[in-house]
């Protein structure tokens, strides 16, 4: 058999070049199960094959452990720059230990001279296998993105550049039931791959397209890359992972090149509409993809402060105007013609306004300790886009949580991140129950679900007054979102001021969606 060291597909062995890309094809050795390497290493079984050679599972015969050698194929055996570049290269990777880089503990050549590698075993699938065209959780999107980043800082700090991340260089080990953790594989094996002849070359360097970036496409030496390349590749791995698809697409190395150096990647969240719910997350993908390398984060320590500052946000309430046949509406018939604004509509939109205004008084004077029964007219807004699912749904309850009062902090937290995992997969009642318990709490993100349900009248009767009483609780404590939703109901009410007042609260902290409705009542 042999393999072409770009695409890595394998040919039979009559063939010479790739019939893709070009290149001249490489023989691979094949090693039987049980035969042993330098009195050491027992095959145990074959694990992959590549460009680069061949990897087996291997079993340490003295200390009985298994280990992964990658072995060279004969035709790079037989280069000799490319042997001196490949040890210096094994040699630093053996320096490299940490948990989110696959150890590197030994380098030889076997009996018929041909060089080998021999690292952890790591129990898993690489990331292109988890992948699968699918996108991940959010969550586990980032995680991997943060073990890879980890793994990557210490390369860079002791001046290692990769400059070949991607999905088949991720490995995600699964060991002993331990949390999925990602491994970094093949550091320094990039450059030394371009220092083979037996390599095509492709303006200049070897590519891996998906994901080279920018500065490699220019053909900017190798001595002149740093971290940010890798932070390059990494963002492109981060949009791969939060949307099912690679940044950039196109069939054949000037698209691919033309992509990468001047086309900017459109954001995540247009891909996947409930990412936008996730503060943040489509500036740092597409800062990870900048064009100039100037503007993505200077260092490792730089993105995981951003990664680790990533959250969450509660849906914000949105209005939407339609013509709803009670006593508050816009004076319109029912055949669609204008009517005229009654005073006794105007007397029931003043009588709400101030209804709103007053209770947002109480509760900051009282601390949000009293709620109330009242009822309002329900007023018909816009359902958000998508919600996100959780990947591990909890069973269905039997019945309906009983509402407890005096939580401590730690069991408001939890018994606010049990709700949200419920409203994550729609089963309003239950959630509703439990945001409330932890409301009375002291969890404000709680309070800020709990208006959106009663809101919307989702698990539960429409309570606009309930609504504004906990929107005002979490907006006096700081909780962003819930000034911009109790924004909505005054909006909605028909007092501009106070919608503007707490819209422009919101607008200040960062809270977009709150500055576009903020010049919607101006």
């Amino acid at each position: 058999m042999k393999t072409c060291p770009l695409c890595e597909k394998t040919y039979p062995s009559h063939h010479t070049s790739c019939p893709t890309d070009g290149a001249q094809l490489i023989d691979l050795r094949e090693l039987e199960p049980g035969t042993v390497i330098r009195g050491k290493y027992r095959i145990v079984r074959q694990l992959g094959r590549g460009g680069m050679g061949t990897v087996y599972l291997a079993e340490h015969i003295l200390l009985g452990r298994q280990r992964a050698l990658k072995f060279i194929s004969s035709e790079l055996s037989q280069d000799a720059t490319f042997l001196r570049r490949f040890r210096r290269e094994a040699q630093a990777a053996i320096e490299l230990q940490h948990p989110n880089v696959v150890q590197v503990v030994d380098l030889d050549q076997a009996e018929d001279g041909s060089p080998y590698i021999a690292m952890e075993y790591v129990e898993g699938f690489d990331l292109r296998h988890a992948l699968a065209g699918k996108a991940f959780p959010v969550e586990r999107a980032l995680g991997i993105a943060r073990g890879i980043a980890l793994g990557l800082g210490t390369a860079h700090a002791k001046g290692i550049v990769h400059r070949d991340v991607k999905p088949e260089n991720i490995l995600l080990d699964c060991s002993k039931g331990a949390m999925e953790t990602p491994k970094l594989l093949d550091f320094g094996i990039a450059s030394t791959k371009e220092s083979s002849t037996a390599y095509t070359r492709t303006g200049g360097t070897l590519l891996t397209m998906a994901y080279a970036a920018p500065e490699q496409w220019r053909g900017t030496p190798a001595a002149s890359l740093d971290g940010r390349t890798d932070l390059y590749a990494l963002g492109g791995l981060l949009y791969e992972m939060l949307t099912g698809q690679t940044p950039f697409h196109a069939e054949n190395y000037e698209g691919w090149s033309r992509q990468h150096q001047t086309t900017p990647p459109q954001p995540p969240s247009t891909l996947r509409p409930d990412l936008a719910n996730w503060q943040g997350l489509d500036a740092l993908t597409l800062r990870l993809l900048a064009k100039d390398r100037n503007d993505r984060p200077k260092e490792v320590a730089e993105l995981i402060g951003l990664i680790d500052a990533m959250r969450y946000a509660a849906p914000v309430l949105r209005r939407k105007t339609v013509r709803v046949e009670t006593a508050l509406d816009f004076g319109n018939e029912p055949d669609g013609r204008e009517g005229k604004r009654t005073p006794h509509r105007r007397l029931w939109l003043g009588l709400l306004a101030c209804s709103l205004l007053l209770v947002a008084l109480m509760v900051w004077y009282f601390s949000g300790s009293q709620e109330t029964d009242q009822t309002q007219d329900s007023i018909k807004q816009e359902t958000p886009a998508v919600q996100q699912q959780t990947e591990n749904p909890k069973p269905e309850e039997t019945g309906k949580p009983h509402r407890t009062t005096g939580l401590t902090t730690l069991d408001a937290t939890g018994t606010e991140q049990q709700a949200e995992a419920l409203y994550k997969e729609k089963r309003y009642s239950y959630a509703r129950s439990l945001f409330e318990q932890a409301c009375t709490g002291g969890e404000m993100r709680a309070c800020s679900y709990l208006g959106y349900l009663c809101a919307k009248g989702l698990g539960g009767d429409h309570d606009l007054q309930k609504a504004s009483v906990v929107y005002a609780k979490a907006c006096d404590k700081g909780t962003l979102s819930s000034c911009a939703s109790l924004g909505t109901l005054y909006q909605d009410a028909g007092n501009n001021e106070e919608a503007s007042k707490y819209f422009q609260k919101a607008c200040n902290g960062g809270v977009a969606e709150a500055c576009e409705l903020l010049r919607g009542v101006q």
